[in-house]
C-alpha cells in the first residue's frame, strides 16, 4: 500500500474541487444535515462564508432567503466550481488567517463550515468574523468533532486513480474554542455535538455504521460578547 501525498491546503483542493460535491464524505453530509437543521432566519440578510468551497453551503443558504451572498476560499478550483453555481454570489480568493478586504459591519451571517480543522491558530479568522458582523449578527461554526480530531481523522480524500490526499490540519480540543472566543470577543449561544442518532436512518452507511453515539461534528452559534 502506497503512503498518502501531503499537499498544502490550497493545493490538495484544487485537486479535489472537481470531484468535490459527487464525493462519498460523511463529515460533509454531517455538516450539511446540522446546517439545514439551525433555526436562523436569513431572509433579507447578507452572508458570508470563509471557506465557501463548491458553494454548496451558500446554495442552501440563499434557499432560505439570504439576499446578498459573499464567499471566500483559498482554493481557486473550489472558487471555479463555486461560479458554477450563481454568477451573482460576490466569490474572491483569500487565506482565513489574514485580514479580510470587506469593510467593517458588513454582513448578518458568518459561516465557517469544515474549514477551521486547517487552521492553527482560531483567532484572527474568528476576530475577522466578529468584526465584520453587524450589529445583531450571527456566527455559526460547524466543525469535526474534537473527539474525532484528537484522534487523527481529519480532511483528506482519493483521487479517481486511488491516491490518497491529506493535507496539513490542526486538532483543537473545546478548551481551545473558548479561548479562541473569549479573546475574538465572543460568546457562545448555542451548542449542538451531532452524533450520528441524530442524522435519522436516512443517514449514509459510513455514518451510521460507527454506532448511534459516535460524534461527527460539533455545531457552535456565537455573537458579540
Amino acid at each position: 500500500m502506497s503512503e498518502a501525498k501531503t499537499l498544502d491546503v490550497a493545493a490538495a483542493y484544487d485537486v479535489w474541487a472537481p470531484s468535490y460535491d459527487g464525493y462519498d464524505n460523511p463529515m460533509v453530509y454531517a455538516a450539511g444535515y446540522a446546517l439545514s437543521q439551525a433555526p436562523i432566519s436569513l431572509a433579507q440578510k447578507t452572508i458570508l462564508e470563509f471557506g465557501c468551497g463548491t458553494g454548496r453551503n451558500l446554495a442552501a443558504l440563499a434557499a432560505r432567503g439570504a439576499s446578498n451572498l459573499i464567499g471566500f476560499d483559498f482554493s481557486s478550483a473550489m472558487l471555479a466550481e463555486a461560479r458554477k453555481r450563481d454568477g451573482d454570489w460576490t466569490l474572491f480568493q483569500a487565506d482565513m488567517s489574514a485580514p479580510i478586504a470587506l469593510p467593517d459591519q458588513s454582513v448578518d451571517f458568518v459561516l465557517f463550515s469544515l474549514t477551521l480543522e486547517h487552521v492553527a491558530d482560531l483567532v484572527p479568522p474568528l476576530q475577522e468574523a466578529r468584526r465584520l458582523l453587524r450589529t445583531g449578527g450571527m456566527i455559526k461554526i460547524i466543525e469535526i468533532h474534537p473527539f474525532l480530531s484528537l484522534n487523527g481523522i481529519s480532511a483528506h480524500f482519493k483521487t479517481a486513480a486511488g491516491e490518497e490526499i491529506t493535507m496539513p490540519a490542526f486538532a483543537h480540543p473545546f478548551q481551545d474554542w473558548l479561548e479562541a472566543f473569549d479573546q475574538a470577543g465572543l460568546r457562545v449561544t448555542g451548542l449542538k455535538e451531532w452524533q450520528a442518532r441524530d442524522f435519522g436512518t436516512d443517514a449514509p452507511a459510513k455514518i451510521l455504521g460507527r454506532g448511534l453515539d459516535w460524534p461527527w461534528v460539533v455545531d457552535w452559534t456565537l455573537s458579540p460578547a
